[in-house]
């Protein structure tokens, strides 16, 4: 054996006896870092959705507020209001995201809500309700008989966010003709 095969013979068993040593070392501070992105100074995540006593309650409210929001055309109100992932699903096949949803507000009458049944996991808040009202979407008008919605509210930022609202009212039979736009 040479010289040079024994320096490199020792540098291989140096390095691998200082691994050996240091994957322990490696492993814990590994689980301390993954514990410490798991918890927070205040107790469970400070951005968590409440756990809600009555989410019935909660959901009427906020069925009530997005309407509302509706009814009054309140367009930056609504911007708020909306997740930036919002989408609506309506009974007659269109839809819309955000942007074009808050381009386009349907119009809106007065409105009764009822039936609000609603379930909370975590951060999200699904809510299944009945809406009666005469509107007109994208010019057509929609029947005011009662029409079940299907809203899925998130925990974001402090507060409940519309994420997604499926509209089961049809068109009406016959509606009226539509103003020109």
């Amino acid at each position: 054996m040479g010289l040079d095969e024994t320096s490199a013979d020792t540098r291989t068993y140096r390095a691998i006896s200082l691994l050996q040593r240091l994957l322990p070392l490696l492993a814990i501070a590994t689980l301390l870092i993954a514990l410490s992105a798991c918890s927070s100074d205040e107790g469970e995540d400070a951005g968590a959705a409440p756990i809600l006593d009555n989410v019935t309650q909660t959901a009427t409210g906020l069925t009530n507020q997005y309407i509302t929001l509706l009814a009054g055309q309140d367009e930056a109100g609504l911007a708020a209001f909306l997740s930036d992932g919002f989408m609506v699903q309506r009974a007659d096949g269109s839809f819309d995201t955000k942007a074009n949803y808050l381009k386009h507000i349907p119009q809106i009458g007065k409105f009764t809500i009822t039936g609000v049944t609603a379930q909370q996991v975590g951060g999200s808040l699904v809510v299944h309700w009945y809406l009666t009202v005469e509107e007109v979407i994208n010019g057509s008008t929609y029947s005011g008989q009662p029409a079940p919605r299907l809203s899925t509210f998130v925990w974001g930022d402090g507060s409940w966010q519309l994420f997604s609202h499926a509209n089961f009212n049809a068109p009406a039979a016959n509606p009226p003709a539509a103003p020109a736009q």
